[in-house]
């Protein structure tokens, strides 16, 4: 199937997005994504969905697509409603599609090249088209922070996270200075406490500070940062930007099933970031079954999360804390306090060399 000839610039790109998607039903988002990057002026606009919709509309007149017969297909607010999906007729399949023709940037000269070559995802096609459009309006003399730029270019104010970190973004292509676009991170909550390789990340404030009080300058722990709940990510990501490359990571938590799935994902975002990977504080978490008090978790998502959880932990760990989890408890790491932490010997945090380690020095406790 061709493009019709009588199509509108906009309808004649939606159909180059439906042709290319290999689903049958092309989700609205698509669509509205396709039309953003051929055009940066929906962005913002009062009358995007109108325009949308008219576009849609005439590859439907086309026979180019099917739309949803049911209320339950379309979007009614706001108004004009838009379709949740389109369908490409039965007799229609997805086929490879050429990249239109475009008047590419000259500082984008690379660009055709790379679409002939290294098979781009939808993503990254309309990424360039949309830096295309931005350069070609002029840029920007005003460097603003990484996600302004990705909403503007994107819509979505996360995408040139990972992006920015990939293949578009080597020596010769883009750079966050040609978009005139900076890494911005949130100031990090640190304790320096000695000399040691390990950089220690610590779930909760109340650990973080009895840990800083009573790690000795001495042991394994060199700095303690304060991680912030679920925002292990967020922190991980700001330790890459600032260019530090610690010789160790260490990560502790509340042991129960959600804290478990941020420490595993913290670790494979450490591993794209560059970083040194993102291991259990062992030696602690032992502390915390020996001495935490178990008690029912909010939510218990069933067993074989909770199996799938315990994996990031080191094995003589995982039997133990998968019998908590398995009865629906969880042990929250202030166990570990600093009263328990003063009456013993916290030389290495990564790992527990005897059962000695873990007894408390005072014979009475």
């Amino acid at each position: 199937m061709t493009i019709p000839a009588e199509l509108s610039t906009l309808a004649a790109t939606l159909h180059v997005t439906v042709r290319a998607c290999k689903r049958a039903r092309i989700p609205l988002e698509d669509l509205r994504q396709a039309a953003l990057a051929a055009d940066l002026s929906f962005i913002g606009s009062p009358d995007a969905r109108e325009r949308l919709l008219a576009a849609i509309r005439e590859l439907e007149a086309a026979g180019a697509i099917t739309l949803p017969r049911g209320a339950n297909g379309w979007e009614a607010a706001p108004r004009p409603a838009l379709p949740r999906w389109v369908a490409r007729p039965a007799a229609a399949e997805p086929a490879r599609v050429l990249e239109p023709a475009v008047a590419w940037h000259a500082d984008l000269s690379w660009v055709p090249a790379f679409l002939a070559a290294d098979r781009p995802s939808a993503a990254e096609r309309s990424l360039l088209r949309a830096v295309n459009g931005f350069l070609g309006a002029g840029g920007s003399n005003v460097v603003v922070p990484l996600r302004e730029r990705s909403l503007q270019l994107t819509g979505d104010e996360k995408m040139l996270d990972t992006v920015s970190r990939g293949r578009l973004f080597t020596p010769g292509r883009l750079s966050l200075e040609f978009l005139s676009a900076a890494r911005v991170s949130p100031p990090l909550i640190r304790q320096e406490v000695g000399t040691g390789p390990v950089l220690l990340l610590v779930e909760n404030y109340a650990t973080y500070h009895s840990l800083t009080a009573t790690l000795p300058a001495d042991g394994e722990a060199g700095t303690i940062i304060y991680s912030a709940g679920n925002t292990l990510g967020t922190v991980l990501t700001a330790i890459a930007d600032r260019g530090e490359r610690p010789e160790a990571l260490a990560y502790f938590g509340d042991l129960d099933v959600r804290g478990l799935e941020i420490a595993a994902a913290g670790a494979r975002l450490a591993a794209e970031l560059g970083l040194p990977p993102l291991n259990p504080a062992e030696w602690l978490y032992r502390l915390l079954l020996d001495h935490g008090r178990p008690a029912p978790a909010s939510t218990y998502p069933g067993p074989a999360k909770a199996r799938a959880a315990v994996t990031w932990l080191p094995a003589v760990l995982r039997a133990p804390v998968l019998e908590v989890l398995i009865a629906g408890n969880r042990l929250a790491q202030e166990a570990v306090g600093q009263e328990l932490l003063t009456r013993v010997d916290v030389l290495s945090v990564t790992a527990a060399t005897s059962s000695a380690d873990l007894c408390p020095t005072d014979p009475h406790t």
